[in-house]
């Protein structure tokens, strides 16, 4: 039965308590994850591709916008997958 206002209180007080407690900690944020998964850097254009790009999508990005280089000059760090 219960649930009189001191009640209700408490409890959003507790929950508040929580959140502010969890936000101190560093939250949730994916932002550094993400940074950390783009691995392939286009040196002409510094446009990042995430580390499961396939070379046949980064061979076309070097045939759409850079036409006069080559793959090698674009992604220097690429290595196939073995």
């Amino acid at each position: 039965m219960g649930g009189g206002n001191a009640q209700k209180t408490a409890m959003a007080r507790l929950r508040n308590q929580e959140k502010l407690a969890k936000a101190k900690k560093g939250g949730t944020s994916q932002l550094k994850q993400n940074a950390k998964a783009h691995s392939y850097i286009c040196s002409i254009c510094r446009t990042a591709f995430l580390c499961t790009t396939s070379e046949k999508m980064l061979r076309d990005h070097v045939a759409a916008k850079h036409d006069k280089a080559t793959f090698e000059a674009c992604f220097p760090n690429f290595e196939a997958p073995k």
